[in-house]
């Protein structure tokens, strides 16, 4: 049978025998859900989960720290963001008693455009808005201890106000199980010392770091006991295949996330009748951008609760990467190394640096599985140095798989792996 695959301006049609196929997989579509309307939103807000509402939390001299995403997210945010100004002015708060936040966590900061494109002009030139600057340390203080004793610095906006109210969008996350709740405040909002405690060695290493568990996260339940120190109240919403909102919920920083996740996983979530030998992923923004964020694709295989590729198994990346590698760090770490063992024995005994779950996912991904590489936008040279073998088409890729392979291989089809989850039945 004929299988055409896509990554951004990337695509091929390949020939493949379908007694070895075990299955073609992509998300449910999202068209089964009607696009939430302003009253559906403000209704949702109106009635939070497991929380006071905002009115029942705040009076008319009330500060208030808005949290919203930065530009790697696609969340709606000046549509939700209009809905909850308006309530907050109904209160009676005035302008300068509010002050929005981008939760930039350790990412670079927002663009003058990118603000525009997230806020809109006429929240920018009404309110105090600031990125937050993780590697400024005056900019934190002191919030908490939680379990494991370890200390919690937030930035300042945040620790002041009398609520802190988040805006965040719900979908899987390679470590964190899903995004959106309280990686608001952590990453979102905390100094470079406390994410690199958050993201650190041990929390990353499969299966504390999974894709599509909450429970079985533990940089999730880092990240919750962190916004359980300031009771954010959040808005969270999943977005369709239009990124339009298909779903809202507020309240609880745990109870209204998961109810967001649980509809997230009504889109996302499939299972598999039986693990593969070779597993060809492709589409999805997320590999067309670099192999940084490609790399998303394997995890959508190997490090959720119940991954579908065998040990040794073999990933197929169809990704344009039309930006190349996407990270230096990886570029200048993985030639440093002969073996994923090293690579892993150095990060586990020294100290975090930023970004370094990426290079952990990859020295493991390339310590239990093989990664072959079809893309245009990197170099031979950039994948000998990341450790990938690259190949000029996904045919000679799929020739080069099954000839390492069993006669009786089996093979899975991921298309658009940004939102599956994908399990083992």
């Amino acid at each position: 049978m004929q299988i055409r695959l896509s990554s951004g301006m990337m695509h091929e049609t390949i020939e493949v025998s379908e007694k070895h196929i075990a299955g073609i997989l992509c998300p449910n579509t999202s068209s089964a859900f009607a696009p939430l309307d302003d009253n559906m939103i403000r209704n949702a807000i109106n009635h939070p989960v497991n929380s006071l509402n905002i009115e029942n939390r705040t009076t008319s001299s009330s500060k208030v720290a808005i949290v919203v995403d930065d530009a790697t997210r696609p969340t709606p945010t000046s549509r939700i963001l209009s809905i909850i100004l308006k309530k907050l002015s109904g209160i009676g708060i005035p302008d300068q008693n509010i002050s929005i936040t981008i939760a930039t966590g350790l990412h670079r900061n927002t663009t003058a455009h990118e603000r525009t494109l997230i806020l809109g002009d006429d929240v920018i030139s009404r309110f105090d808005i600031a990125d937050n600057d993780a590697r400024n340390p005056i900019a934190f203080a002191h919030a908490g201890t939680i379990t494991g004793g370890k200390e919690i610095y937030l930035n300042k906006r945040i620790l002041e106000a009398d609520i802190v109210i988040t805006i965040g969008v719900v979908k899987s996350h390679a470590f964190a199980g899903f995004t959106g709740g309280a990686k608001s405040i952590l990453p979102g909002v905390a100094s470079q010392n406390t994410i690199h405690g958050n993201h650190c060695f041990y929390n990353i290493e499969y299966p504390r770091g999974v894709l599509g568990s909450c429970e079985m996260s533990a940089t999730r339940k880092e990240m919750e006991a962190t916004a359980r120190l300031v009771n954010p109240f959040i808005v969270n919403v999943v977005l369709g295949d239009s990124n339009q909102i298909i779903y809202a919920v507020s309240g609880d920083v745990v109870d209204a996330h998961r109810s967001a996740v649980d509809f997230y996983k009504k889109i996302a979530l499939r299972t598999f009748p039986e693990k593969v030998d070779i597993a060809v992923v492709h589409g999805g923004l997320a590999g067309s951008i670099n192999f940084y964020q490609a790399l998303f694709g394997c995890n959508v295989v190997k490090t959720t609760e119940r991954p579908i590729l065998k040990k040794n198994g073999i990933v197929i990346l169809f990704a344009e990467c039309k930006e190349g590698s996407g990270s230096k760090l990886l570029e200048q770490i993985m030639p440093t190394f002969s073996e994923p063992d090293e690579i892993l024995k150095y990060l586990a005994s020294n100290k975090v640096f930023d970004d370094q779950w990426a290079v952990q996912f990859l020295a493991t991904f390339l310590r239990d599985i093989h990664i072959f590489l079809v893309s245009e936008g990197v170099s031979s040279e950039i994948a000998k140095n990341l450790k990938v073998k690259l190949f000029p088409n996904a045919k000679e890729a799929l020739d080069a798989a099954i000839q390492t392979s069993d006669l009786d291989y089996r093979m899975a089809f991921i298309e658009n792996p940004d939102v599956l989850i994908v399990n083992l039945a």
